[in-house]
């Protein structure tokens, strides 16, 4: 994979961080570095896994689940381990 590109579970964990605290899409956006359909894509996904969760309809309020907590528990004791 060429230096730069972030791969599907680096962007997953980048989303989950963005989560942590009750977040908005627009913020998801910036704090993961993804556009707006990019964002969703991801979002959905991880929703359908169980890792995030809609806290707030109003305004749309993302939250992260104990699980998305586990699976970014065990992301970053995996980087840890991998040399950069």
């Amino acid at each position: 994979m060429p230096e730069g590109r972030r791969s599907r579970l680096d962007i997953y964990a980048s989303v989950l961080r963005a989560v942590k605290d009750a977040s908005r899409k627009t913020h998801i956006v910036y704090e993961a570095k993804l556009n707006f359909k990019r964002c969703q894509e991801y979002l959905s996904e991880l929703k359908e896994n169980g890792l995030v969760k809609i806290e707030s309809q109003s305004p749309l309020t993302w939250v992260i689940t104990e699980d998305g907590e586990q699976f970014l528990d065990k992301y970053e004791q995996v980087r840890e381990l991998i040399p950069r």
